[in-house]
């Protein structure tokens, strides 16, 4: 997980490459680069540990080749940051002294962010202006891969180079990267040029959404689950990929060279930045992603005109992703339009999403002061062998993920009042309005004569816990179809799921076996030793319960 604010400082902008769209080469060939002193890079860091940040990233031009870089380094560690994530070109990646250098450091507490500026050998030593830079950055992946290091890359997408997005899923598929972040280039970084050289690095949006999108299908063939995301490209020219575009980030706390050996007096906010030199037009007033997008830079308006930046509505969104990977910015307007909304008492207190995770929640606050969160999912959710939620529609579910020091006759009032609202600004087919008996039915108010007594009472015993270690939540139980037994449907960090099997092997005897998602093991054990110890033997009988991974 990424932490909520993030910290990054250039070093300077001394660089060995000439990318055709960066401000630091430009400045390296004129002379202009020069070295920040050693103690003012120190108290920047001095600064954001103090803010409490844990992350840090250190950047360039080319970091690695500073004098600065490795007791900066030393520095950090000391400090206690959590994790330093270099942002390298690759320069240094081929010497394996140099690698063994930063590992002897802390070989636990870096990430390597490595800058490809093109897919294939051609394409990026003609970006960077630098022959054999690619050959670098292969040797570097492959040692650092070797000593079990995290390795992520960044792209700048310009007109040079986005045509080799197409051999990006055979790169990614090849070398052990996690995740790739291809971010729009932006004018007003690339240093000091006229309108022409600037437009000449501009990519033709149109193109570039034809290349991105066999991209993201081929990708989707052999690595689904690989984790690629678009910085700053228009919604609307890659609508049914917008799960992998954003416009913003984690708030990031940046310093930056100002001037020769100068860093800025002030971090500033990265993402507020990038905003203030984009357009939009009034017809995106009308787009289903206007919330979140931020618009295209006006040099593109001004040299190749707007017609390809059409609003595109929700219904339009539906129809080009049927299979709702796209499920927030489906829903966005709607959630938003129950911002002031009141239900009996209820009044919106707190909301989030997850765009690549395809969830949204919100809290809600009773006039008594309870509270209760409510999740949306796309409709075709299913978990532990069940499908749906609290209430069912054509483009989402609805669950109520918890309620606290309000009754349960308020809840389901909430979330009848919730859905009905949504149904009735999305339109479409309402198939499962919430009702008290779908309520009970889903938190597992099973009869004592559909499953064994043994099991019965170890399912009590977790439903009257509430939550268990700390994070865990009962989400749903059903008896299963011998009637031996039952299964447990538990949510916890970041909807993090696991489910339950609790069957009866024998008069007595209580059994069950674990199924959990991949990530969050920790949570994931301590909710298992949670519930074995709530369900420990008693004089009435006995329990085993083990655990598998899924």
């Amino acid at each position: 997980m990424e932490p909520k604010e993030r910290f990054e400082i250039q070093l300077s902008h001394v660089c060995n490459n000439r990318c055709v769209f960066c401000v630091s080469g430009q400045m390296t060939e004129l002379r202009m680069a020069t070295p920040t002193p050693l103690d003012e890079l120190k108290q920047r860091f001095d600064e954001a540990a103090a803010r409490g940040i844990t992350k840090v990233t250190i950047l360039g031009g080319e970091p690695t080749i500073h004098a600065t870089f490795f007791p900066i380094l030393s520095h950090a560690l000391a400090l206690g940051f959590e994790t330093i994530e270099i942002f390298t070109n690759g320069a240094r990646l081929d010497k394996r002294d140099f690698i063994d250098r930063v590992m002897a450091l802390g070989h636990d507490r870096f990430t390597w962010r490595i800058s490809i500026q093109g897919w294939d050998r051609e394409t990026h030593d003609l970006t960077t202006k630098k022959p054999g830079a690619f050959a670098r950055i292969v040797t570097g992946i492959e040692a650092l891969a070797a000593l079990g290091q995290t390795i992520t890359c960044n792209m700048c997408v310009v007109e040079q180079n986005y045509r080799s997005l197409a051999k990006l899923p055979e790169f990614v598929t090849k070398y052990p990267i996690s995740q790739v972040h291809l971010d729009m280039v932006r004018p007003r970084d690339a240093g000091t040029r006229d309108d022409d050289e600037l437009d000449a690095m501009l990519p033709d949006y149109p193109s570039l959404g034809a290349i991105m999108r066999q991209m993201f299908e081929d990708l989707d063939r052999v690595a689904p689950n690989f984790d690629l995301n678009v910085g700053n490209l228009p919604y609307c020219q890659l609508p049914e990929w917008a799960h992998r575009i954003h416009h913003g980030g984690a708030k990031t706390y940046t310093v930056s060279v100002n001037g020769p050996g100068k860093l800025s007096v002030v971090a500033w906010d990265k993402y507020e930045d990038k905003r203030s030199d984009k357009l939009k037009l009034d017809s995106c007033g009308a787009c289903a992603f206007e919330r979140r997008c931020d618009g295209f830079v006006e040099l593109y308006a001004r040299r190749r005109g707007t017609e390809q930046f059409l609003p595109v509505s929700r219904e339009k969104l539906r129809r080009l992703d049927p299979r709702q990977r796209t499920f927030v910015h489906q829903l966005d307007a709607a959630l938003v339009g129950l911002v002031g909304e009141r239900f009996a008492g209820w009044h919106l207190h707190a909301a989030d999403d997850d765009e690549h995770e395809r969830w949204a929640t919100q809290v809600w606050a009773f006039e008594s002061g309870g509270r209760a969160q409510l999740r949306f999912l796309p409709a075709d959710t299913t978990f532990a062998g069940q499908r749906g939620g609290d209430g069912e529609h054509r483009d989402f579910v609805v669950r109520v993920e918890s309620w606290r020091e309000v009754d349960v006759d308020a809840v389901i009032e909430l979330v009848a009042g919730v859905f009905d609202r949504l149904a009735r600004a999305l339109g479409g087919e309402v198939r499962h309005r919430p009702d008290a008996q779908r309520f009970a039915r889903r938190r597992a108010l099973i009869g004592e004569d559909a499953v064994p007594a043994i099991v019965h009472a170890g399912l009590e015993r977790l439903l009257r816990c509430g939550t268990l270690a700390g994070n865990w939540r009962v989400d749903g139980a059903w008896p299963n179809a011998e009637g031996t037994g039952v299964q447990v449907a538990f949510v916890g960090p970041e909807a993090t799921r696991a489910t339950l099997f609790l069957h009866a092997p024998q008069p007595g005897r209580i059994a069950g076996k674990w199924e959990f998602q991949s990530g969050q093991d920790q949570a994931q054990r301590s909710l298992a030793v949670a519930v074995a110890t709530l369900l420990r033997p008693s004089a009435r009988g006995s329990t085993s319960v083990e655990q598998r991974g899924r």
